[in-house]
């Protein structure tokens, strides 16, 4: 995936910056709407994006699976 963990941090305080408690739920829509193009790797950007919004905002599971951007 040609994204770098910074880029998915920009992105993640971006939506939480414009979308405040419900910027998952926004993130979500972006990686859903990817899934329904079959753009993978957009699907998977945005699903590290979704998981940094959850470890930012301090929702994060200790057990969820790791994205592969995770370190």
């Amino acid at each position: 995936m040609p994204t770098s963990e910074s880029e998915i941090e920009l992105l993640a305080r971006a939506m939480i910056d414009r979308h405040g408690a419900d910027a998952a739920k926004a993130a979500v829509v972006r990686l859903n709407q990817n899934i329904d193009r079959g753009d993978w790797d957009a699907r998977d950007r945005w699903a590290c994006v979704v998981r940094a919004i959850h470890e930012r905002q301090g929702m994060a599971q200790r057990a969820a699976p790791q994205c592969a951007c995770a370190p």
